[in-house]
């Protein structure tokens, strides 16, 4: 039986209004007025922060017939998590605890996260690598929800990789974890069509609107341990975490235009535009025949104008010199 009631509703709606989803773990609702009865079904665990990627898929899981007895997040991703946030209010409208692992894998962890004796753990974004010991504490295993079409962008920021290398396509995984990076099992998938416009935002809500449906069938899978497909790890790619990348560094006003949006809005670009650092939230190739009405940067093959500009970087650091920012990014 699913668990529902006029808080979680609104704040589920209130979510998919949005018009971009972000990554950025600094989510909060109001408090809640009432701690719901348990629901029915397999006990699971939800791991994720208080993003708009993960409560996508929390709000989606409620609405199975499953028992959510527990949420793990990780506290060093962001401040917010030490607080009230929006997986705190969650946790206390359900009437189960949240835990704050600051290593999963460590003995206390293990021991929470056994207590609750889940039938399964379900992840959607969770910033540390889930061990062999962690992993064999559900019955059934973990879940895992990744935003590309594994085997193919491997990695903490796959949505940001296929939009600044220019991919035309991109998609959303569910499958069963193991100790390796994004490399179980796949229970369910499905492409996603990259637009000329998109941004991580607006890549990032379709991605999950397409892994929300796809969540049942995978759950079903999990819990009946289903074998999956093995990926094609020859077929692999793996790419690095990222900071707030100097506009600087691009070849071309092409590569520079699709660094923006593959920045905004989770890890802005930045630039020097007369001798301050601003951080760009929207840019565009200058055409012939129009003049730019907002500050520009010149590449061999054009010019990008900076439509939309911030002071700040807009991570939670929030400063003009983001510890983040960096001038070359390696691939790994």
């Amino acid at each position: 039986m699913s668990v529902t009631s006029p808080y979680l509703e609104h704040a589920r709606e209130a979510l998919w209004r949005r018009d971009v989803f972000t990554f950025i773990p600094d989510r909060d609702l109001p408090a809640p007025p009432s701690t719901l009865a348990p629901g029915r079904g397999p006990a699971l665990v939800f791991a994720g922060f208080p993003s708009d990627y993960s409560l996508g898929f929390l709000f989606a899981l409620l609405q199975l017939d499953v028992r959510v007895v527990g949420i793990v997040t990780s506290p060093g991703a962001h401040p917010a998590i030490l607080g009230d946030n929006a997986l705190s209010r969650i946790a206390g409208h359900l009437g189960v605890p949240l835990l704050r692992a600051w290593r999963i894998n460590d003995e206390h962890s293990r021991m929470s996260l056994a207590a609750l004796h889940p039938d399964a753990v379900v992840m959607a974004s969770f910033d540390q690598i889930v061990g062999h010991r962690a992993l064999e504490i559900p019955m059934h295993g973990w879940l895992n929800v990744h935003p590309s079409l594994l085997p193919a962008y491997r990695g903490p920021e796959p949505v940001y990789w296929a939009l600044a290398e220019g991919a035309r396509e991109t998609g959303i995984t569910l499958h069963r974890a193991v100790a390796r990076v994004d490399a179980g099992p796949i229970l369910a998938h499905a492409a996603v069509p990259i637009r000329d416009d998109d941004t991580a935002g607006t890549l990032t809500k379709r991605l999950v609107a397409e892994g929300v449906e796809l969540l049942p069938a995978a759950l079903e899978g999990i819990l009946t341990d289903a074998p999956g497909t093995s990926p094609d790890m020859s077929r692999s790619s793996y790419r690095s975490s990222v900071g707030h990348r100097s506009l600087r560094e691009a070849g071309s006003a092409v590569e520079a235009e699709r660094l923006v949006r593959a920045g905004s809005p989770n890890m802005l670009t930045w630039a020097e535009v007369d001798g301050h650092r601003v951080y760009a939230t929207a840019a565009r190739i200058v055409t012939s025949g129009r003049t730019p009405a907002h500050p520009v940067l010149e590449y061999p093959d054009g010019k990008l104008e900076l439509v939309a500009t911030a002071p700040t970087c807009r991570c939670h650091h929030d400063v003009t010199d983001c510890p983040h920012r960096e001038t070359q990014v390696a691939n790994v």
